[in-house]
């Protein structure tokens, strides 16, 4: 295969011009880390004879496949989902157990699945990017509150500990995006919960989940924010949220009662659930006065790169949220792919974080929209 010049290219950033396909056949098997991307959605109007041809199409064996149509906006790129020709570029390129996060529109997110399930992908879960701010807004359809982010994952050789001891993938990196806990009290409730050690107490079983006390007691348990969750909202979703539902407190911080028969084997825990607050505490949420590696509803002004002809993207996602799901499945040290790179968020967000990235973008105005990014961003030394 004859290889393509990048467009730019220094330590930390590699970017071509051209179609994706053709570029991503050029990359070395297992040669990427994680992908993150946000691909055309697809968005045509087509009948169900029309996908129902598609879905014929790639089963048999044409995976270039893409119906005739307009897309969002009327475009011609976003008339469809990218077939399956294009994400078995993908798996080919990413190491065993890497995964692969997608965005997708909430009314063909089931086309999107299918294509990728069809180059080998498994799907282990979708987030729910809930957002405030959203588009189109018409009389004829209900305003869209949300985008999903499908994750996906390559196949582990092996067991989780050989993929990883051979290719450095195959996990998650949850500590690195934990929901930072709101107050004191909030950090005491999930931490008393998951310390059973402290109390005297240990890990136990029921009839429903089995036996579990081997597991460790935890007596360190010390976490940095509660577990992820997969929604996300901005900050007028947590907002609206939040005043939907009074605050609640959980407790008086009196001791809980042992649990009795088929309960979890407990015996008096202490004071553990003493947190009070609305339920977006449970969630991750981000301001866009938060730190540049959180997210906020929409790109903000001053995140859209514009250029000199004015030229802009129409569907720039937040650094902050490109961030966040960044450090979810980029290892460290790693090399995140994105096939369809628009104004280049990912790109700019991987040199925050310290991650390097390859990127592809097919139209040629926003690689000045990508350079500026490039530019302004100062990569974070490993």
């Amino acid at each position: 295969m004859t290889d393509i010049a990048p467009w730019y290219q220094d330590d930390w950033t590699t970017v071509f011009s051209g179609d994706s396909l053709t570029v991503l056949a050029t990359l070395p098997d297992n040669s990427v880390d994680a992908v993150v991307t946000d691909p055309p959605y697809g968005l045509a109007n087509l009948p169900a004879k029309k996908v129902a041809l598609a879905l014929t199409e790639w089963i048999g064996g044409n995976r270039a496949f893409i119906p005739g149509g307009k897309g969002f906006m009327g475009n011609d790129w976003d008339r469809f989902v990218p077939p399956p020709a294009l994400w078995d570029e993908v798996f080919r390129v990413l190491k065993p157990g890497g995964y692969l996060l997608t965005w997708s529109g909430a009314r063909t997110q089931d086309l999107m699945g299918m294509s990728v399930r069809l180059a080998g992908f498994q799907v282990k879960d979708a987030i729910a990017w809930s957002r405030a701010d959203s588009f189109p807004k018409t009389k004829h359809s209900l305003k869209p509150g949300y985008e999903p982010i499908l994750m996906v994952q390559k196949p582990l050789e092996g067991t989780i500990e050989q993929n990883i001891a051979k290719w450095g993938t195959g996990g998650i990196h949850v500590d690195d995006v934990r929901t930072p806990f709101r107050n004191a009290a909030d950090r005491a409730e999930t931490v008393g919960k998951n310390k059973h050690g402290q109390y005297g107490t240990k890990q136990g079983g029921n009839s429903v989940f089995g036996d579990f006390s081997m597991l460790a007691d935890r007596k360190d348990y010390d976490p940095e924010g509660r577990l992820p969750t997969n929604l996300i909202l901005d900050e007028e979703m947590a907002r609206r949220l939040d005043a939907a539902n009074p605050p609640s407190k959980s407790s008086k911080g009196k001791p809980r009662a042992a649990a009795a028969g088929e309960g979890w084997g407990m015996t008096a825990t202490g004071a553990e659930y003493d947190d009070e607050g609305g339920p977006s505490r449970f969630f991750p949420v981000f301001s866009a006065d938060d730190d540049p590696l959180f997210y906020a509803g929409r790109a903000p002004a001053k995140e859209r790169p514009v250029g000199e002809d004015g030229t802009k993207h129409p569907t720039v996602k937040p650094l902050s949220l490109m961030s966040w799901t960044l450090k979810l499945v980029v290892p460290p040290n790693g090399v995140v792919l994105d096939p369809f790179l628009g104004s280049g968020t990912t790109v700019e967000a991987a040199r925050i974080a310290g991650f390097r990235s390859i990127g592809v973008e097919a139209h040629e105005p926003f690689l000045e929209l990508i350079k500026q990014r490039i530019i302004r961003s100062t990569p974070k030394e490993a």
